[in-house]
């Protein structure tokens, strides 16, 4: 499945492995190589790596969503309890809202963020491949922060964390590329 525009693809394509829909490229874990829940994603020009990850870290505070509300009213003869739905939807994610395609296009259109989608993201959701100069940083959201992903430092491949902490502890190493892992960390 396609977690960008929630596609079921075949599992052989002729178009390589990415989305028959929105030709997102997939990224899979280097363990199961499952597709695992991220979007790449990439900088505007004029925004350094540095910057993007100041921003990312800023973690602005997210306003409490104001929920469905219930009124109580008790008078000598009845309870009732009613509920008031709010329909005010205004706060819609801004990396969300960067993930529209144009339907049947034939070209990747890939997801390009400005400094306010940065800020409003979390640092929790967001995986980066620090590359080495001269090569660029890559940068992953993740749309299902309840599957925790885990990248391993040395070599950036990225694992479900279950399946990379289970291969750790029998191998005390990274299953890809085999660097040791510091038992104090």
């Amino acid at each position: 499945m396609c977690y960008r525009c929630s596609t079921n693809n075949p599992l052989l394509n002729n178009q390589g492995n990415v989305c028959i829909n929105c030709r997102q490229p997939f990224i899979f874990s280097a363990s199961s190589y499952e597709v695992l829940p991220l979007v790449q994603f990439y900088l505007e020009e004029g925004i350094s790596d540095e910057e993007a990850v100041a921003l990312i870290d800023l973690e602005a505070p997210r306003a409490e969503k104001k929920g469905d509300k219930w009124l109580e009213m008790n008078n000598d003869e009845s309870q009732t309890l009613r509920l008031e739905e709010s329909v005010d939807d205004t706060e819609e994610d801004p990396f969300t809202a960067k993930l529209s395609f144009e339907q049947g296009g034939s070209e990747f259109v890939p997801v390009v963020v400005n400094k306010s989608v940065l800020r409003s993201m979390s640092r929790r959701d967001v995986l980066i491949k620090r590359w080495p100069k001269p090569l660029q940083w890559q940068y992953y959201r993740s749309l299902l922060p309840d599957v925790s992903i885990t990248m391993c430092p040395s070599c950036f491949q990225m694992f479900h964390s279950e399946d990379y902490e289970l291969l750790v502890l029998q191998h005390n190493c990274c299953p890809y590329c085999r660097r040791p892992i510091d038992e104090s960390t």
